[in-house]
């Protein structure tokens, strides 16, 4: 960019030294120290509270876990009573009707006897307690030397002898016994139990009004500092936005307030040097502008003035041009045979030169037509398009020997024209850009997805031909772009140019995707909501119908 131009000076603007001089940034405290420090004794109590919460919890988890041993050696201790009962009822079952059926639950409850006194041994509370089990343990085994098996035993030879050992009363003052012992341990269980109950439940108690108590505290705090603080930056903030809202306004010589906080104060002072700077620099981006706009003006007159000549230059060569081809049409029919070879290949070339040229005049005339002429837009069966485009190449497709596959195909909004152009070009590039070693394999299809932030319609024509070197993917594009001779691959060159060109006016996008060896797909994006063509300049366009362009991709 040029230097600066100085901007006319505003009489509403104080232009004086004084008011152009930006104070120095003073002292005071630092941003992060005025919004920190206010939060220290809140962030201290909340501390103290989760350092209390923390302690309360650990010690509760200790209770519970008192909680649960308590319930666990109750549960074992009823067990106890129960198998005792469960071993009683068996034994005394079989004495009474000798059925072998009573001995298998006497048998299971002393199994499961046994097991209980063995988990509780384990989880014995204290010295008392395993002292009673153990009582409770040598009552039991007592009872079934004593009594159980003998009465067992008795009834296997006579009911009589077995109902003469039970009524000594010696097995029922045993297990009175063991029963005693066991009250004993469910009512010192039942105490343990209800005393951990209570521990636990004071120490949540305790946690929970230290917690909302603290929480309380802490909020209120918070919301003091708080306020305080956005106060404090809300209001000089405010003064700062109100000073750049008069500067944005043009009062370039209003000066920012000063305030205590460092950053605030710098911040104030990069408006005023701001201020100045656009003060100065203002007009020269004002002049700037206004060349830039006529220098628009002068490039887009200039495009507009070229592509009228390209158009109008191709369309006056025609008539010279048929002129000199039909006259070598008559020097070749007529002097045929008659000179010299050398004036035969003479004659030749011209016709072939002569042929060549006038495809490339009606390929930049078709390239002209579709870049500048106004489209309007209608339903398009595309399916019915290429079929007609497929018609046009029917010669070239016998001839190659070639296969084509056309998939379901769309209706859409489009301009059936320019579809033309494309199709027509990318179906007879992949026609003719073949591989020597197979027959050309060509595949139209159309997914519908979303491609650039739009719904649309991709359309692709994928070929098995020669492929194209990544490099030259764009470059194939650009109007006479070649990468093979005339004797490899006729045409001009122009026929992607068109078809891009065709795809940008209707609101599209295409590409190509290739592997040399392998083969092609060229990708036609056209959003499914067509856009509104935008006005053109006039152009004057031929009266014959325009025919799409040899194209060319390598």
């Amino acid at each position: 960019m040029s230097a600066p131009v100085s901007a006319t000076p505003d009489p509403s603007v104080t232009t004086d030294h004084a008011a152009r001089t930006v104070r120095p940034t003073g002292g005071g405290v630092t941003l992060r120290a005025f919004l920190l420090r206010p939060f220290v004794v809140p962030f201290a109590l909340l501390v103290a509270v989760g350092a209390a919460v923390v302690v309360g919890v650990g010690r509760n988890e200790a209770q519970l876990q008192a909680v649960e041993d308590a319930q666990a050696r109750m549960l074992l201790v009823n067990a106890l009573s129960t198998q005792i009962s469960v071993m009683e009822n068996g034994q005394r079952g079989y004495v009474i009707t000798g059925s072998p059926s009573f001995l298998g639950p006497y048998r299971d409850g002393e199994s499961t006897f046994r097991a209980s006194v063995f988990a509780l041994r384990d989880l014995s509370f204290n010295d008392l307690q395993r002292e009673r089990l153990s009582l409770v343990e040598a009552a039991v085994n007592e009872w079934q030397e004593r009594a159980a098996r003998p009465e067992i035993a008795a009834r296997t030879d006579s009911l009589r002898q077995a109902a003469a050992l039970v009524s000594t009363g010696v097995g029922r003052d045993l297990l009175n016994d063991a029963r005693e012992v066991t009250e004993l341990m469910q009512a010192a269980e039942s105490e343990r139990l209800r005393d951990a109950t209570r521990a636990s439940q004071t120490t949540l108690n305790t946690v929970q009004w230290v917690s909302i108590s603290g929480l309380l505290l802490t909020g209120a705090l918070l919301l003091l500092t708080a306020y305080r603080v956005t106060r404090t930056v809300t209001r000089s903030l405010g003064e700062l936005n109100a000073g750049a809202r008069d500067m944005a306004a043009g009062q370039y010589g209003r000066r920012m307030p000063r305030t205590g906080v460092q950053e605030l104060a710098q911040l104030g002072e990069q408006f005023d040097r701001m201020a100045l700077a656009v003060q100065e620099r203002e007009q020269a981006l004002h002049d700037s502008a206004e060349a830039l706009r006529a220098s628009n003006t002068h490039l887009e007159r200039s495009n507009r003035e070229l592509e009228q000549f390209a158009y109008v230059a191709s369309h006056d060569l025609q008539e010279p041009l048929r002129t000199i081809g039909s006259y070598t049409e008559l020097l070749a029919r007529r002097y045929q045979g008659k000179l010299d070879a050398r004036a035969d290949q003479y004659i030749a070339f011209t016709t072939s030169a002569t042929q060549r040229m006038k495809t490339l005049i009606q390929d930049l005339l078709a390239y002209s037509r579709v870049r500048k002429a106004p489209r309007a837009t209608q339903p398009v069966d595309t399916a019915a398009l290429v079929r007609d485009v497929l018609a046009d190449l029917e010669q070239q497709i016998l001839a190659e020997q070639a296969v084509v596959e056309v998939q379901d195909l769309p209706t859409l909004n489009s301009s059936p024209e320019l579809l033309r152009h494309a199709f027509q070009n990318l179906i007879g590039n992949a026609l003719k850009f073949r591989d020597p070693q197979r027959p050309p394999h060509v595949q139209v299809s159309a997914h519908r997805r979303e491609h650039a932030g739009q719904d649309s319609w991709v359309f692709q024509v994928h070929d098995n031909g020669i492929g194209i070197e990544p490099e030259y993917h764009e470059r194939i594009f650009g109007v006479f772009q070649r990468l093979h001779g005339m004797e490899e691959y006729p045409g001009s060159g122009i026929g992607l140019a068109v078809t891009r060109s065709a795809a940008e006016q209707l609101g599209g996008h295409l590409w190509v995707d290739s592997l040399p060896g392998v083969g092609s797909t060229f990708s036609l994006a056209l959003p499914v909501q067509a856009a509104t063509p935008e006005p053109t300049d006039a152009t004057p366009t031929d009266t014959r119908a325009p025919q799409a362009p040899a194209g060319d991709h390598p």
